[in-house]
């Protein structure tokens, strides 16, 4: 699962959660692939995601050292050495083994060869 995956997943379909949002990230494994780095795209991702939740999701894999912790004003007019920091972490951080944890329930699930099982059984949602 790709962080940038991460960033648009919530837990608000469970019973009693209102928000479900960011979903907290535990990484027991995750891979770095080489996804070819595209200025513009990088730039439109940004646009797209909630910058809070970026920053759980590096803390996660402990690369929350490599951005800023508050969102830069504008994509850009940041350098490519910079837009490829952004990059890597939501394109090349691929988390193979890990849990995802409903904020408000504290409801598990499971990360799997990279497939994160959103599946609750009747009786949870």
């Amino acid at each position: 699962m790709k962080l940038f995956v991460h960033n648009f997943m919530s837990s608000r379909f469970l019973k009693n959660v209102t928000v479900g949002y960011p979903l907290n990230l535990v990484v027991k494994q995750f891979v770095e692939k080489d996804i070819e780095f595209d200025r513009d795209n990088t730039i439109v991702m940004l646009d797209r995601i909630q910058y809070e939740a970026l920053i759980v999701a590096a803390a996660a894999v402990n690369q929350s050292d490599r951005i800023p912790r508050e969102k830069p004003e504008k994509w850009d007019e940041l350098t490519d050495e910079q837009l490829r920091v952004f990059h890597h972490l939501l394109m090349n951080i691929d988390v193979i083994d890990g849990e995802l944890i409903c904020p408000e329930t504290k409801t598990v699930f499971p990360i799997r060869d990279g497939i994160p099982n959103m599946l609750k059984v009747d009786a949870e949602k």
